[in-house]
């Protein structure tokens, strides 16, 4: 069984309420524009995150809906425009977002806004309350006037910001990785049978690579991969978006191991014509790691994938579960691996 297995989501961005049932270890997340599928993901990452103090600060950084503050003579606060986290934009004193996962452990995250004191009705505060594995946690936060709250400074996001909770949790985003962010994850994984792992995921684009390596540091961080007859390195970006793509996807994988691997439009640079070996390999992954995945897509040839590994390897496709979100549905249309196979055969549509 996964350890997520279904999601309760209420007042949460664009969902004032939302059921999922049926996750599986794999889970592929479509819809058309605007249904909700980076929210969702939004909503899982916040779940799975407990023991991190910056719940969905990521994400609305990665969204724009910040400000700077001057602090110390420097205008490098960074401050979060919380109305985006609640259904309709809207702040109110009693109103709160909640946030459900069914599974081992059930997990359960809730945001309320309340008055900071009786005597001072107009300051408001934000009150975080998180529940897993028998432990509940209570926090504040103080709001300004216009509905903003404090998140650290805009170099603690510059490098790519990354949770630290237990299990860990990575998202990967539509955006390519950060010098910095490249340096830390290859850090993380150099000279370890993790290393092998993620080469072997390169091939997927270029079988030629014999080798990777990550040079530089900071903002100088740049990665080089080493071909088969070669004799000096040459860039991974020289590759093409696939190959930096399939790197970001890898080194995210390998670091979530026991944990959650959330993915923003899986084939983004991907062509079709590699997207069945990056189901295997996604999937083989997930099982060998233990990691649950979530992901969303555009894609038909995402989709058309799929079904092709399933009609070579059923078995392996069984625990992959496709739910289509549409706008204003409580519960998403769920197909498996087998039923979009048959969608595919037959040509109907179902992203």
């Amino acid at each position: 069984m996964p350890p997520i297995d279904g999601l309760e989501i209420e007042n949460f961005r664009c969902f004032e309420k939302l059921r999922v049932q049926g996750l599986t270890r794999v889970n592929l997340l479509v819809g058309k524009n605007n249904s909700g599928k980076t929210a969702l993901l939004e909503a899982i990452e916040a779940l799975v995150s407990t023991d991190d103090t910056m719940l969905l600060y990521r994400a609305s950084v990665a969204r724009g809906e910040t400000r700077l503050q001057r602090r110390q003579g420097r205008e490098d606060g960074l401050m979060v425009d919380v109305r985006h986290w609640f259904y309709g934009h809207r702040l109110e004193v009693g109103g709160a977002f909640h946030l459900r996962a069914s599974g081992t452990p059930p997990l359960f995250v809730t945001r309320t806004i309340e008055q900071a004191s009786a005597s001072a009705p107009e300051r408001w505060h934000i009150k975080t309350m998180v529940s897993s594995e028998g432990r509940k946690l209570v926090s504040t936060s103080p709001l300004t006037p216009d509905g903003f709250i404090g998140s650290g400074t805009i170099y603690e996001f510059e490098g790519g910001f990354e949770f630290n909770s237990k299990p860990s949790v990575r998202f990967v985003t539509t955006r390519p990785l950060r010098p910095v962010a490249l340096a830390a994850l290859w850090e993380d994984v150099a000279l370890t049978p993790r290393e092998t792992a993620t080469v072997e995921a390169l091939r997927l684009i270029e079988p030629a690579i014999e080798r990777i390596a990550v040079l530089g540091t900071g903002d100088a961080s740049a990665a080089q991969v080493l071909l088969r007859g070669a004799s000096k390195p040459i860039p991974l970006g020289s590759l093409g978006e696939g190959a930096s793509r399939i790197l970001a996807l890898a080194l995210q994988l390998v670091g979530s191991q026991g944990g959650f691997l959330l993915v923003d439009e899986l084939e983004n640079g991907l062509h079709w014509s590699v997207m069945q070996k990056v189901w295997r390999f996604l999937i083989e992954s997930a099982r060998r790691l233990d990691v649950q995945i979530f992901a969303t897509t555009h894609s038909k040839d995402c989709l058309d994938a799929l079904a092709a590994l399933h009609g070579t390897d059923p078995q392996l496709t069984a625990e992959v579960s496709v739910h289509r979100l549409e706008r204003g549905r409580e519960t998403p249309v769920r197909f498996d691996a087998a039923r979009i196979a048959e969608c595919v055969e037959m040509e109907l549509e179902t992203r």
